[in-house]
């Protein structure tokens, strides 16, 4: 192949050529001219930013034929078989496909002989955290120890996996991105060197995705002018690319500030229409937003991230918005993009998140707390102002203004309190369920509820809005009226009873005022105590007639007290006189001898079952 990749074209062939690593090019630079080079280094970083080309930088300083030198020929055989890769003194080995122990002690063995052609023999081990823990060891002792024309480089794009034993005998040189206006600069410079027509925006954007790296950089150029016709436009890079564009995002945040839902749907359709993915529209939106965020606190954004021209813009997009909106706005972008990856329709909860983001009142701040004040508080904040105002003037007045103040709804309540109960029984337990639910403020007995089952429907969904958590424990709850001064919620368990009463009682109370128009205190009914049955209802011992009992006690434990008492009945006559005796009362022998009363066959038949008669020793 005649064509070569800009990147492998325009890779740097000296110190002076890198983009963006002055503080290792200077560093290394002087330690070649010193003569004080070591030999281990470590070179860390993100791709693209020039770790392998340092590493071919310093080995052709080092080996040219006119070396040490700052600027290498590139014309001795030295420079050229590097610059190639057929060196027989410098090695790259590729650590992901050569991990291994029998590769390392390939290489301690081949360290012990001498350079072929240049002055050193250098070891350029790139992606070396993918060694195995055995080869890392079996190269330590050699690492820490080498002959004396031996250097090793080290390259890796995740230091955090190489051991510390390793980068203990190196030295460490961290490569950093490179900023946007610099991958810009270089791109104009590759343009012209390369006759490529090219936009200013067009490179910009190249600059911005290619996130801190020249080599993506120069890849991407590539990419675009294989497909640009004539001058490379910044719509080009777009399309080839599969961006949504900065032009648009800024339009979908302008309506979201506007609060215009229905040009921002139709925005949403126009860009899935043109191929866009909805993951892709709401990351740049995401960006976007986060831009507006540091911006809004005063911050600057790295030159990694942001062009110079764009920094304007964004600062008045950002004044459109408060920070609690912006952060909202964040939160339910991550949220969205987490959800439409296990969605069924993935557009539709996209459609759902950007109508909610134009409502005031799903804007909410990190405490839970509206942002944007709704319709309903602003009424009920000048019912509020107006009735301090009436108050005011009835006590400036000097009349009965503060029992005046109270209106219908608790002169309701104080006749409710004055009448008596109707059925005591049954509102005994009232004080109990209150005492364990925590409601200092006890309700009046025989206060009359209402049932209003809209007011109910309200309530839950107003309650959702101010706070999840709490309308979440109304899940199995039953609504049991309201009094003027009470409403009454049964929960489905104690333990959303405690946190009813302990935890949420405020914006229950609140928003339940709210809806009524009247301040009323929240009540839990329900509990241990209402499954205790009344004292009355207690099951007593049954008591029986004295024969009865006197017989049930020689019967045993198992007799019946029908047969018992049929028994007794029967024997009940012969026992007593026929007419009452009027002599004196006679005088009981507590001496004399107890006569044993024996019952005939027929008499136990009658008294016991068959089946429960002892067996006749005799038969």
């Amino acid at each position: 192949m005649s064509y070569v990749a800009l990147y492998r074209r325009w890779r740097p062939e000296t110190f002076a050529d890198l983009v963006g690593q002055e503080h290792i090019s200077r560093t290394l630079a002087r330690a070649v001219t010193a003569g004080q080079t070591s030999h281990a280094y470590l070179f860390t970083g993100p791709r693209g930013t020039g770790k392998t080309s340092t590493a071919k930088i310093l080995a052709r300083a080092l080996n040219c034929a006119e070396g040490p030198t700052l600027t290498p020929c590139g014309v001795c055989p030295s420079c050229r078989a590097i610059s190639d890769g057929s060196s027989m003194d410098v090695f790259e080995i590729d650590a992901a496909s050569n991990r291994g122990i029998d590769e390392i002690r390939d290489l301690r063995e081949s360290v012990k002989f001498a350079p072929t052609v240049g002055h050193y023999k250098i070891y350029i081990i790139d992606e070396v955290h993918m060694l195995t823990t055995e080869a890392f060891n079996a190269l330590l002792k050699t690492l820490e120890e080498p002959p004396p024309q031996v250097l090793f480089i080290l390259a890796t794009t995740e230091p955090h996996k190489v051991p510390a034993t390793i980068q203990s005998r190196c030295q460490r040189y961290d490569f950093h991105r490179i900023t946007v206006t610099e991958i810009r600069d270089r791109l104009v410079l590759v343009c012209q060197e390369s006759g490529i027509a090219a936009d200013a925006d067009a490179l910009g954007i190249i600059a911005v995705q290619a996130d801190g790296g020249m080599r993506d950089a120069l890849s991407i150029l590539d990419q675009c002018t294989a497909l640009a016709e004539g001058t490379l436009t910044a719509e080009r890079v777009q399309e080839v690319l599969g961006l949504v564009g900065r032009a648009w995002i800024e339009k979908m945040a302008l309506h979201i500030a506007d609060r215009s839902a229905a040009p921002l749907i139709e925005q949403l359709g126009e860009l899935l229409q043109n191929g866009r993915e909805l993951k892709q529209i709401l990351a740049e939106l995401a960006q976007y937003f986060r831009s507006l965020m540091i911006v809004g606190v005063g911050g600057a954004l790295s030159a990694a991230e942001l062009a110079d021209a764009q920094a304007a813009a964004l600062k008045d997009a950002a004044a459109r918005f408060t920070q609690d909106e912006i952060m909202s706005i964040l939160r339910t972008l991550n949220e969205t993009m987490q959800e439409i990856r296990f969605a069924p329709q993935p557009r539709i909860a996209v459609e759902a998140m950007l109508i909610g983001l134009c409502r005031p009142s799903e804007v909410v701040s990190a405490e839970g707390a509206a942002v944007v004040s709704h319709p309903a508080d602003t009424a009920r904040i000048a019912r509020l102002e107006e009735e301090v105002r009436r108050l005011a003037a009835q006590l400036a007045a000097g009349g009965t203004a503060q029992t005046a103040a109270v209106g219908s709804g608790a002169a309701n309540a104080a006749a409710a309190v004055s009448k008596p109960t109707a059925q005591p029984a049954q509102k005994s337990a009232a004080p109990k369920r209150l005492a364990k639910s925590g409601n200092t403020d006890a309700p009046p007995s025989g206060a009359p509820r209402q049932l209003d089952g809209a007011l109910w429907k309200k309530f839950d969904a107003r309650l959702k809005e101010r706070n999840k958590l709490a309308a979440s424990l109304l899940s199995g709850a039953d609504y049991e009226g309201a009094t003027e001064t009470h409403f009454f919620v049964r929960p489905a368990t104690d333990m959303a009873r405690d946190y009813i009463m302990k935890r949420h009682r405020a914006v229950f109370e609140e928003v339940m005022s709210e809806l009524a128009g009247r301040p009323l205190r929240v009540v839990c009914t329900g509990g241990e105590e209402e499954e205790m049955p009344p004292a009355a209802s207690v099951p007593q011992e049954p008591v029986y007639p004295a024969p009865v009992a006197e017989l049930l006690k020689i019967a045993g434990e198992g007799a019946r007290v029908e047969e018992v008492a049929a028994s007794t009945k029967r024997f009940a006559s012969p026992q007593q006189p026929s007419a009452p005796a009027k002599s004196a009362p006679a005088t009981v022998d507590e001496d004399a001898p107890y006569e044993v009363y024996e019952p005939t066959a027929d008499e136990e038949a009658e008294m016991f079952d068959y089946d429960e008669l002892p067996p006749d020793e005799n038969t």
